[in-house]
């Protein structure tokens, strides 16, 4: 289905058909192929509507036909049955987009409140029509509403036309635009086919300017100049903690919410902007799909999502405070994930246009299947080109020191950057920091130097990064970072956080560093950058760093006060 939204994407107009006579059905879809237009709305409001589908389905080819005005489950079996590949509904009727999905045919419901938008996302939708796109009020109101949701595309109908077509066009969450001044019912009547075709031939003239023929009214996104995107690898699970600081034997409740590693990071580069594409596999079932949301809303691509599987990982958190540490369990045996397989996920097509490769320690440490899966992704994407990073993240529940070492050692092959803290140094590779001392707080600046110089020098990494915790307790910590090119050291400034919540804190530092070099800042710069981002993170609830580019800089460049905005 989502296949079909690109080609309307492509395509940019949608002509939008009330017909009375199915008889001119197919010289009608070939007028608007011959004028360049290859997609078709067909409204169900009249008698002839389902015939003239049939026939120009059956007998236009290279025409992607859809059903229009579409009320019922009953007229989305009929539509679906004449051939229609996409289905317009006037307003959100779940029931309809249900039966869609189950007819594998691309829904596009009208919705035009939040509400209606935040449902449309919870049934996994990409794209929602808007009626009516009158000139006036219209397009502000579209951009205002949508911002929360990030990932939803619109389809403006109702009131578009050759003066207006390519203002909505210029707008990137714009998929296409719906009109019906391209298929006047008067020339249907007369038989002026040619007038259709010519009509036709101007709206895609006028769709195939929209990236110059109006200036973009929203600021660039932040890409690195290669303009590539950034994949991630790894499982997500649904997280369940007490509220507050409530132990386990205390829970009367659990706050659901979603996390891990690689999804993490995934999602701190959507923050800032970038294309981030999180690979996994999830069950196909309303959890699944729950995680799979999830990532969507925060402007994750999800496209090579497999699906299969039983179950979700789930992980259990007892946020700890003052001198009571944090207590995670985990219930993620057999999960979707780690029963992924090789037919899964086609490397190829995945790595294609991207940048850069990020994965955990965690991710092989789930099964020998996926500690497979990461080893062809790793020889396909440095194959391919791409920058691979690795965040160590030793898991002692997970499996051994011995195995992890053994298994680690070999990915590291192909591996750029290696990031990693002093406990994750010494229980994979039995590398030490000298006198750091993690149960005193204590750490030896030199120590670590030599920790990021031992792991280079090893396995070659163009760059290495050590995540600097003092732990004062489990409320308040102090946090800087470390980053070694192989020639210098360059240490990020000292930050005192108090703790909100710690869980993503070196996957927030992973996706600074990433965002950080796709853009081209300089080492010190980098891990600065990184640096803030984490700290940032403990101050947020859950797995996600939500945070952006310019908050990250702001911290940075010195202002922590925490003041006010207004």
């Amino acid at each position: 289905m989502r296949g079909i939204l690109q080609e309307l994407e492509k395509i940019g107009v949608i002509p939008v058909i009330k017909i009375d006579d199915a008889e001119k059905a197919v010289p009608l879809g070939r007028a608007l192929l011959a004028g360049g237009l290859s997609c078709a709305e067909v409204t169900f409001r009249t008698a002839a509507g389902e015939e003239a589908i049939r026939r120009m389905a059956a007998e236009v080819p290279g025409l992607l036909v859809g059903a229009g005005t579409v009320l019922s489950v009953e007229q989305v079996d009929r539509a679906a049955a004449a051939g229609a590949r996409f289905i317009v509904s006037p307003g959100f009727n779940p029931a309809v987009v249900r039966r869609c999905l189950e007819k594998a045919v691309l829904p596009i419901p009208g919705c035009s409140t939040p509400s209606e938008m935040e449902a449309a996302l919870a049934l996994g939708l990409d794209a929602v029509k808007f009626f009516p796109a009158e000139e006036a009020g219209a397009l502000p109101y579209i951009k205002a509403v949508s911002a929360p949701y990030p990932t939803l595309k619109f389809i403006p109908t109702g009131g578009i036309h050759p003066g207006n077509l390519a203002k909505y066009l210029a707008f990137e969450r714009v998929a296409a635009c719906g009109g019906s001044w391209m298929v006047p019912p008067g020339a249907i009547d007369a038989g002026d086919f040619a007038g259709i075709t010519a009509l036709a031939a101007e709206a895609v003239k006028i769709a195939a300017g929209r990236l110059s023929s109006a200036a973009p009214e929203t600021a660039p996104r932040p890409l690195p100049a290669s303009g590539k995107s950034v994949v991630t690898f790894g499982e997500i699970m649904l997280r369940l903690a007490p509220p507050a600081y409530y132990r386990f034997v205390q829970a009367a409740s659990f706050d659901a919410s979603y996390g891990g590693g690689e999804a993490n990071v995934a999602v701190s580069l959507a923050a800032f902007g970038m294309d981030a594409a999180f690979v996994t596999r999830l069950p196909a079932h309303e959890i699944g799909q729950g995680a799979l949301n999830k990532l969507r809303e925060a402007g994750v691509d999800t496209r090579w999502i497999a699906l299969g599987g039983g179950r979700l990982g789930i992980y259990f958190l007892e946020k700890g405070a003052s001198q009571r540490p944090s207590k995670v369990i985990y219930d993620r045996a057999h999960s979707a994930f780690s029963e992924a397989g090789e037919r899964d996920f086609d490397w190829n097509a995945i790595f294609d246009g991207a940048a850069w490769f990020h994965f955990t320690g965690i991710t092989p440490a789930l099964s020998d299947n996926a500690a497979a899966l990461c080893h062809q992704a790793c020889k396909t994407a440095r194959a391919k080109g791409l920058t691979v990073s690795c965040d160590l993240n030793y898991r002692k529940n997970l499996w051994t020191r011995e195995k992890a070492g053994d298994v680690m050692a070999k990915l590291m092959e192909n591996v750029d950057v290696c990031i990693a803290n002093e406990e994750d140094a010494a229980d994979v590779f039995g590398i030490h920091a000298g006198s750091s001392s993690l149960l005193s707080g204590k750490l030896s600046p030199d120590g670590y130097k030599k920790v990021a110089s031992q792991l280079a020098e090893r396995f070659g990494f163009k760059l290495t990064a050590i995540t600097l915790r003092e732990s004062i307790s489990a409320s308040d910590n102090n946090w800087a970072a470390l980053l070694y090119d192989g020639k210098d050291y360059f240490f990020s400034k000292k930050y005192p956080i108090h703790i909100v919540d710690r869980v993503g804190g070196g996957d927030s530092f992973s996706a600074g560093l990433i965002y950080a070099k796709l853009c081209g800042y300089c080492p010190q710069e980098s891990v600065e950058f990184a640096a803030a981002a984490s700290c940032l993170k403990h101050s947020i609830e859950g797995d996600f760093n939500l945070v952006s580019v310019d908050e990250v800089k702001k911290l940075a460049a010195g202002d922590g006060s925490g003041r006010v905005q207004r």
